[in-house]
């Protein structure tokens, strides 16, 4: 064999290597004749989130509707919905009027809860975010974002924002 020149082994070792990353790549889909279909509006961006979930109830997905109150007031909300039932049909959890942070001036208007869910391992529940959720000082609103967590069935065990200045009303007023 010259200098330079390759024989045919390497050429046949990356055809038989894209074979077989094109055969472990083929798509497919599962469960297609028994799919599920949930909606809700989409005015509420219902589905902007989705965690599939797990609790002694069964088995569910959330969905967060980030515009929930759409048009006057976008404060968003979680919906759940049962994938164990026969029933397609999804309920509001209505947390965006128990998410509150103690002792604060909040503005919830728009705060687009249901923007982030996410599991809490933790608690055995999830976390659901509104990053537009602000406080008031005086005049001024400062944005700094709310998350709530819920547990495993569905009740809101708290809520916090991680630069909220609680107990500084009197400063703020």
């Amino acid at each position: 064999m010259r200098p330079g020149r390759t024989g045919g082994a390497p050429l046949r070792l990356v055809l038989v290597l894209s074979q077989g990353i094109l055969n472990c790549c083929m798509a497919y889909n599962v469960g297609l004749p028994e799919a599920k279909i949930f909606s809700g509006p989409s005015s509420e961006q219902f589905g902007y989130a989705v965690q599939q979930f797990l609790n002694p109830k069964g088995n569910w997905l959330l969905v967060g509707s980030p515009w929930s109150g759409f048009p006057e007031n976008r404060m968003g909300d979680v919906y759940k919905c049962p994938v164990d039932l026969s029933t397609a049909t999804c309920e509001k959890l209505n947390l965006q009027t128990s998410t509150s942070i103690p002792n604060v001036t909040e503005m919830k208007t728009n705060m687009s809860l249901g923007l982030t869910l996410t599991r809490n391992v933790g608690t055995g529940g999830f976390l659901t975010c509104g990053p537009l959720w602000a406080q008031q000082c005086g005049s001024q609103y400062y944005t700094t974002g709310v998350c709530s967590d819920v547990s495993p069935d569905f009740q809101l065990l708290a809520s916090f924002s991680p630069a909220a200045q609680s107990g500084v009303n009197s400063i703020c007023q």
